[in-house]
């Protein structure tokens, strides 16, 4: 335990300080630091920052070295001053200084001085600056500042800032302190004035104040739908306070929500709350169609909440732009792919995708919007159309979300032509739905495709199934043989040489045993059998087109 010879026994005493400014040269024994000055008044028992002395390096001080630190004119040190932890003894107080006898030193190294200290009514307004000395091979004074005299001195302050989703405009609780930092900055009888931006008060809640230190009461009320108005009683303490009240976001309104403290020698800004217009992910990657031709699949949708009950319940719409009558959705459904939140009444109506939210979510929630297929006629604009994701559809307080690019219309062929063959599997799912002609089926396998490097991996024998081809396996030579018309292609596990029709093609990947089957690129023979491959980020399909 470290000792203070003619002062205290030391306790450990943990303190986060914030560099102010070195007392001394580079080859001298003491650091000062300190943290943001206080406010004070023309008063007795006066609060300053708290002082950081600290050897500059090890055994820097020496035993019956000292430490002074001096006030300027006018202002005293107080008995209330604490080094430690410790009281001050008053026989190492002598009006402007205060001393610091240094002992034991080997097992000292630094030194904590909470400062109390009276103020004449004499000092004039502005900073209070301490000037310290002493400590072996120190060469000047250090001088530092602790407090600033003022004749008010009252700060607001919030533990938490409050979010608010954009276009939310349900009321949420905000507590706001208010303390006095200056004896008396806060007048008895005298009303002062909270006011509100970008917000306004929720008037079906009242206004609560709560005393957090002292005695005085503080009393207020909503005087306008921006404004509260408070007075205090007697002025015989410093007073700090908590004051409740509800508030609703301006309408349209995103970024931050402040309040401002207004009266008699006192004036302050804060931030309480913050209104965030990325309260929802919208995913979708735009798909290339044709003028002139019919059902013509796009892209899937997806819209994501960043936070539980971002989406709220109502009518909500994605609508096409530009807006043009021959442009029509010919199918799609919505599903809820994460979360909880509940849907009802989804349609396509000509350029809208419209649906209800009946329940908001309790946990953020995924709506994915796919199967959509879109008509659009030869004298449609040439371009991008882009989807607006609007909030309230059609009602007075519509709000107007996000904007992305659905599609782009090109006067040439459809990039898709009707296909003999379709197979569309999801990746994670042992389940494959094959359209031939027109016609579906569902087919169930008993391990499901994944992703490798960024290659889709399909077992040996729903691979088949996806390219309609023969798929065989000899285990002897552990090679994989696919045949369909004249094509012939052979891979063997662990080799990335792909032979098709005997001549040799090396692959980025290979084919590999996983779970006791075997599973093969899909990519590459793909490629090698005229199949057309479609992936779809947001719902991890891949869709198989073979003529």
């Amino acid at each position: 335990m470290k000792k203070l010879l003619s002062l205290i026994t030391v306790v450990a005493v943990v303190l986060t300080m914030i560099p102010f400014q070195s007392a001394f040269a580079d080859d001298v024994s003491t650091k000062v630091k300190v943290e943001n000055k206080l406010w004070v008044g023309n008063l007795d028992a006066q609060h300053g920052a708290v002082i950081s002395l600290e050897e500059s390096k090890t055994d820097s001080w020496g035993d019956g070295d000292k430490l002074v630190l001096k006030l300027p004119e006018g202002v005293t040190w107080h008995k209330y001053t604490r080094i430690n932890g410790r009281p001050v003894r008053l026989s190492d107080i002598d009006g402007r200084s205060l001393t610091i006898n240094l002992a034991n030193t080997t097992q000292l190294n630094n030194v904590f001085v909470d400062p109390y200290f009276n103020v004449e009514r004499s000092v004039e307004k502005g900073d209070i600056v301490v000037a310290v000395s002493g400590g072996r091979l120190s060469v000047d004074n250090g001088r530092i500042t602790i407090a600033e005299v003022k004749d008010y001195g009252v700060k607001l302050s919030v533990a938490d800032i409050v979010d608010f989703d954009y276009g939310q405009y349900n009321s949420k609780e905000v507590i706001v302190s208010l303390e006095e930092f200056v004896q008396g900055s806060i007048l008895k009888d005298t009303e002062y004035e909270l006011i509100l931006e970008n917000a306004k008060l929720d008037s079906s809640k009242d206004v609560l104040s709560r005393i957090k230190q002292g005695s005085r009461r503080l009393t207020a009320e909503q005087a306008e739908s921006k404004v509260i108005k408070f007075t205090a009683d007697d002025v015989n303490e410093k007073g700090k306070w908590d004051l409740v009240f509800s508030i609703i976001p301006d309408t349209d309104f995103e970024g931050n929500i402040n309040i401002k403290l207004s009266g008699r020698g006192v004036d302050d800004t804060i931030t309480i709350a913050r209104v965030n217009k990325e309260f929802v992910a919208l995913n979708s990657t735009p798909t290339n169609i044709a003028l002139g031709h019919q059902d013509q699949a796009i892209a899937s949708i997806e819209i994501s909440e960043t936070s539980a009950g971002a989406i709220m319940k109502g009518t909500h719409a994605i609508v096409v732009n530009p807006e043009y009558k021959g442009m029509n959705f010919t199918s799609g459904k919505i599903q809820v792919s994460q979360g909880d939140i509940e849907l009802d009444n989804f349609k396509y109506d000509n350029g809208i995708l419209l649906f209800d939210v009946i329940n908001p979510s309790t946990k953020a929630s995924k709506i994915v919007i796919n199967d959509l297929k879109v008509t659009i006629d030869e004298f449609g604009f040439v371009g991008n159309y882009t989807g607006q994701l609007t909030f309230n559809y059609n009602k007075n307080n519509e709000m107007k979300v996000d904007e992305f690019v659905l599609f782009n219309a090109t006067t040439g062929k459809p990039v898709e032509q009707a296909a003999a063959f379709v197979g569309q599997f999801i990746i994670g799912s042992p389940n494959f739905t094959i359209t031939t002609n027109g016609i579906s089926r569902v087919e169930a396998f008993d391990v499901a495709p994944y992703i490798q490097d960024n290659r889709t991996m399909m077992s040996v024998k729903a691979a088949g199934v996806a390219l309609d081809a023969k798929v065989s396996y000899d285990a002897d030579k552990k090679m994989v043989t696919v045949e369909s018309g004249d094509t012939k292609a052979t891979m063997t596990i662990g080799s990335k040489i792909l032979n098709i029709n005997g001549e040799e093609k090396e692959m980025d990947t290979e084919a590999v045993i996983s779970n006791s089957r075997t599973f093969i690129p899909l990519a590459f023979l793909a490629d090698v059998f005229d199949a057309e491959l479609k992936w779809d980020n947001v719902t991890k399909t891949v869709t198989i087109m073979k003529n």
